[in-house]
């Protein structure tokens, strides 16, 4: 029951800052600093019960209170998929989190650190959808956290006595090498053609979280898979209209960062067998 408990809480946490990121988005696209959120076609002024995650979109039929237009179904998605993140992060985090007895401070911290990334994620993750890029501001915030991601485990981990050998070090700088320094590379010597400069970014914090460098070559491979997979259809079809599509890879980063992250421990039992 408590678990239930837990996750109903993280869900709907994670739909109210998905519902946040995803109206940021726009803001930002369009340089909208007003306060309050407002409808995009008639800046209809929303209410609180207007803004209710996941409920009010579906009241409202996935339309405007006012001029009943249209609001699109990615805000919808935004909440819903931003919930289940948010849960299943609680659920499947690699330590089991009792926040009944008492969790330790360094995990307290790490875990509320990870979701902050994750609402970063969300931005990043739907703004390169749309526009096949990333805002820099976003990017580097999510670097920043994805440090102090690091810094807390590493400082922990001292601070608990069992000390940093140099396995430690060269796991993770294998990481950074294996993810931001192989985009990197791409980008350079591509000079952008076949990877965008947010894109060797946006590996930093994902590499800082892993810490790992077989979980982070197992994000290098997982995300192209994933590209692989949801773009050869769609450039296949562009190929008989003799089309050219720009591919948004920042989602794909993302998917098999969440994916390998939560799923770390039978990964790596996997990779010592």
């Amino acid at each position: 029951m408590l678990d239930f408990c837990m996750t109903l809480i993280f869900f709907m946490t994670g739909a109210i800052l998905g519902s946040f990121g995803c109206c940021q988005v726009w803001r930002i696209r369009k340089g909208d600093k007003s306060k309050r959120s407002h409808c995009m076609k008639c800046d209809y002024k929303l209410k609180w019960y207007d803004n209710v995650p996941v409920v009010s979109w579906l009241m409202l039929g996935g339309k405007c209170r006012k001029c009943h237009e249209k609001i699109g179904v990615t805000e919808f998605l935004a909440e819903v998929i931003s919930g289940v993140v948010f849960a299943l992060s609680y659920l499947c985090w690699p330590v089991k989190l009792d926040f009944v007895n008492g969790i330790g401070p360094a995990m307290g911290v790490q875990f509320a650190l990870f979701l902050m990334l994750l609402s970063c994620f969300v931005i990043l993750f739907i703004y390169d959808l749309k526009w096949k890029e990333m805002p820099t501001a976003v990017l580097w915030i999510s670097v920043g956290v994805g440090a102090a991601f690091c810094a807390v485990g590493l400082l922990s981990k001292m601070l608990e006595g069992d000390g940093l050998i140099w396995e430690d070090w060269a796991t993770l700088i294998g990481a950074l090498g294996v993810l931001p320094g192989f985009y990197f590379l791409m980008y350079a010597i591509s000079k952008e053609r076949w990877v965008g400069g947010g894109d060797w970014i946006l590996c930093l914090p994902l590499a800082l979280c892993l810490g790992n460098v077989w979980l982070a070559a197992f994000v290098l491979f997982g995300a192209n898979m994933i590209g692989v997979c949801v773009m050869l259809p769609m450039m296949s079809r562009d190929n008989k209209k003799k089309k050219q599509r720009q591919i948004p890879f920042g989602p794909f980063l993302i998917t098999a960062f969440l994916l390998v992250f939560l799923l770390q421990g039978p990964l790596l039992e996997f990779v010592s067998f």
